[in-house]
């Protein structure tokens, strides 16, 4: 019998944080498998030592990806990423999606951590996401995917069956159904991509483009409603299974 799930850290040069990201998910599934992508100008030499120290596995981006687009007080001269942003981005997380027998496959940042069992592992599922529909906090909050989109998932045999988009860092998703969804998808994205980005900017952002890739491929996208974001509840963050967005990695025991 297979893992019931492994993780994939999105790194860049936070290694102390990621390091303890990917911990925190090993405390509880000892036998998880764990892949580090780091970015191209990330510090890869640490993230080595680290993954020939533990026994995880190590890629790096073939190009600097970096943020996604103009966001805030970012400016970065693009509303999202290119095309071949975005498949590398997707090309990596297959290729580690290949190497593992897991069920499931937790996608990490460095700022993600695991701070109970995961008991949404209990059920059989495709994809969670962040719950935004209502959040914890209780706000219906605007991640609306484009109607536009929703007919294209349609009309190429997929699954709209969502309350919107929020595959970020701690979406838990099926590794043989993302496998089966990007050798289905990568052609048709990047055909399509200029089209679908006229649309919406989001097709090139990751926390749309990973949920869109399971969509396309026929997967029904649910809520954990385990999983917080730290900014939204930062006085009850600790009674949830997942917290993303903590930047103070201190705050979180082994």
């Amino acid at each position: 019998m297979g893992k019931l799930i492994s993780g994939y850290l999105w790194a860049w040069r936070n290694w102390e944080a990621g390091s303890k990201s990917v911990a925190t998910l090993k405390k509880y599934y000892p036998d998880a498998d764990i892949f580090i992508n780091v970015d191209y100008d990330g510090d890869i030499d640490t993230y080595d030592k680290i993954c020939n120290e533990l026994g995880y596995t190590l890629s790096v981006n073939s190009f600097q990806l970096g943020y996604c687009g103009n966001f805030g007080d970012r400016n970065l001269g693009r509303e999202c990423w290119p095309v071949e942003s975005s498949v590398e981005w997707m090309d990596r997380l297959y290729n580690a999606c290949l190497k593992t027998d897991s069920t499931y496959m937790l996608l990490m940042e460095e700022d993600d951590f695991v701070l109970k069992p995961i008991s949404i592992l209990s059920n059989s599922f495709s994809m969670a996401t962040h719950p935004t529909y209502p959040s914890p906090a209780g706000v219906y909050r605007a991640n609306h995917i484009p109607s536009e989109f929703i007919t294209f998932i349609q009309e190429n045999g997929g699954n709209c069956t969502s309350n919107g988009y929020a595959a970020g860092g701690g979406t838990i998703f099926n590794r043989h159904e993302m496998i089966l969804s990007w050798e289905k998808t990568r052609s048709i994205l990047i055909e399509k991509y200029d089209y679908l980005k006229a649309i919406n900017k989001i097709i090139g952002w990751q926390d749309y483009l990973m949920q869109f890739v399971m969509q396309m491929g026929g997967y029904q996208i649910i809520q954990n409603d385990k999983l917080c974001e730290h900014w939204e509840i930062p006085d009850r963050w600790q009674t949830f299974e997942i917290v993303t967005g903590l930047k103070e990695h201190t705050l979180v025991s082994l």
